[in-house]
């Protein structure tokens, strides 16, 4: 997968990027970089689809949404180890890998995505000497039916200990062999208006 979002290690948020930590290229990584596009917007309108839609998809039942949780308790500590044999645990490796963020060489406002195959991003993944904590910042929604499920967060990214961005996750899972695994990965990355939490 690509990792989460722009993570930037400089003396001051914004600016010139000296040295450069992208998050997208250890959690979920090297993807060429794309504008939004209708691809995207696709994505973004079945995903709203799925948690409005009261006939299609049912609030989990207490058991699959502890499991799901599960699940994403283990994808956020695989974050932190950074090991590849830890994600092919957790998710299919035909499934995607999408983040959206601003685009540093496009208008203000003006988005930038990131997509990969699973496998592809691990086989880039590469340890470092930096520690990584991914952690939610509110109660995730999860929505089932049947063997599928969506899980919708806000989530908080830090870096060595200091606070790097925030956004959102959408993760599409799929229960094999009665077992929930990771099918497409997405996120937002948010520098501003961020909820966070106490230092770790």
């Amino acid at each position: 997968m690509q990792t989460r979002g722009d993570k930037w290690l400089e003396s001051e948020r914004g600016g010139e990027h000296t040295e450069r930590v992208d998050a997208d290229e250890t959690r979920h990584l090297p993807a060429e970089p794309r504008n939004l596009n209708m691809y995207a917007t696709k994505t973004l309108c079945l995903i709203s689809i799925l948690l409005l839609a009261p006939d299609f998809a049912a609030a989990s039942p207490a058991s699959e949404r502890e499991a799901i949780l599960a699940v994403m308790a283990q994808v956020f500590a695989a974050v932190a180890s950074k090991k590849p044999e830890d994600w092919r645990a957790l998710q299919l490796a035909e499934g995607t890998t999408l983040s959206f963020r601003p685009d540093p060489n496009g208008e203000p406002g003006e988005l930038e995505m990131r997509m990969s195959r699973n496998e592809e991003t691990l086989a880039g993944l590469e340890d470092d000497s930096h520690e990584y904590l991914e952690r939610w910042t509110g109660k995730p929604t999860v929505l089932t039916r049947g063997p599928i499920a969506v899980v919708w967060g806000e989530y908080e990214f830090w870096i060595d200990g200091a606070f790097s961005h925030c956004g959102v996750d959408a993760v599409d899972l799929v229960k094999i062999d009665g077992e929930w695994k990771v099918a497409n990965f997405m996120w937002t990355v948010e520098k501003e208006n961020c909820p966070t939490g106490p230092k770790p």
